[in-house]
């Protein structure tokens, strides 16, 4: 079953919200995660639709160790508000 996450930013801070996006692209591929969607990259509120094989990459992805610590770093950059979505192949 694969797993769709729509995730909502508004960003507060460009440069902070950039250096956490370059770490999130890079975890994402990591645990097989690929944006399918996204509206324009200079927008204030950024719109995603990320996609995984199943709900195990999904969750690995936002356990990761450097995801957390790449949110933890941009606390105060943007805001974020993340609706999963799992969907029969």
């Amino acid at each position: 079953m694969s797993v769709h996450k729509v995730v909502i930013i508004t960003v507060k801070d460009a440069d902070g919200y950039a250096a956490f996006a370059k770490v999130a692209s890079a975890v994402l591929a990591r645990h097989g995660g690929e944006i399918v969607a996204q509206n324009e990259a200079d927008a204030s509120d950024r719109i995603l639709v990320q996609r995984f094989a199943d709900g195990a990459g999904a969750r690995a992805f936002y356990a990761d160790p450097e995801l957390q610590e790449a949110l933890a770093a941009g606390e105060g950059s943007f805001t974020r508000d993340v609706v999963i979505i799992e969907r029969d192949q």
